[in-house]
């Protein structure tokens, strides 16, 4: 279901730039864009926890050794 969630996120944050192109707003286009994949990094920052990891996940893929 987070997955579904995300998906409209990202659908609806990419449908921004053409819908304010076809409004007449043209400055900062490419701007505009660009706000979902921004948004795409913002979410996994936020998300991002470094004390959690998987049971039996090698400890190569930690952060401290």
């Amino acid at each position: 279901m987070n997955c579904l969630y995300a998906a409209l996120v990202f659908g609806g944050a990419g449908a921004i730039g053409p819908a304010l192109q076809s409004v007449g707003v043209s400055k900062g286009y490419n701007l505009f864009n660009a706000i979902p994949y921004a948004l795409t990094l913002l979410i996994l920052i936020l998300t991002c926890a470094p004390n959690r990891t998987i049971k039996g996940s090698p400890s190569e893929l930690s952060v401290a050794r």
